[in-house]
């Protein structure tokens, strides 16, 4: 369960939202709302340097053969409809609001943003059946990186690279495999 925050929907009544309701008073709203369990939570309002980032990880995919989307409302399960900051998948992506769980999901913090609220969301994403989470701090210039099948995540330090799969050679991660014949490996890292 995604914590409380100031821009969580405080509403008179104590029964959540219906998805019906949820969308009827959010859809469109800016900055985005995200669907947890019952309640709307409103994302963070991005800064510049959130954008800029945001917009040089999509480019830094899109050129390593990743197809790529930003602000995208992922409808996976029924209890939720959180929206990641960019999603990277291999084949096209496919409908209007992806159903399937991408194979990357990136949250960017914003100053408002906290980092368990982010691991949090990262850990649901692993749940449905994300291969790779990279949870970006662009003012401490760190990362976090969780992975499929990887109990704890890893901390990227500012002189870190953010890179998928285990020693950074991609071989281990489903994200990566397939890519090697077209492409060197170093291609779809972010070097920080």
């Amino acid at each position: 369960k995604i914590p409380a925050s100031p821009r969580e929907h405080m509403s008179a009544q104590t029964l959540p939202l219906s998805l019906e309701e949820f969308h009827k008073l959010y859809d469109g709203a800016k900055p985005a709302y995200e669907y947890w369990d019952g309640k709307a939570v409103q994302k963070s309002m991005p800064t510049l340097l959130h954008g800029f980032l945001q917009f040089l990880i999509m480019k830094m995919l899109d050129a390593a053969a990743w197809n790529t989307a930003s602000e995208v409302r992922l409808k996976i399960v029924p209890h939720a409809e959180p929206v990641p900051d960019v999603i990277a998948v291999r084949e096209q992506i496919e409908g209007r609001y992806p159903t399937s769980a991408p194979d990357l999901c990136v949250e960017i913090l914003s100053p408002d943003d906290t980092l368990s609220q982010a691991l949090q969301k990262a850990a649901h994403y692993i749940q449905w059946g994300t291969e790779c989470v990279w949870i970006v701090d662009p003012d401490k210039r760190t990362a976090w990186l969780l992975q499929k099948g990887s109990p704890e995540p890893t901390w990227i330090p500012p002189e870190g690279m953010l890179r998928i799969g285990e020693n950074g050679d991609c071989s281990s991660c489903a994200f990566c495999r397939g890519r090697q014949e077209t492409q060197s490996p170093r291609q779809a890292h972010l070097n920080r």
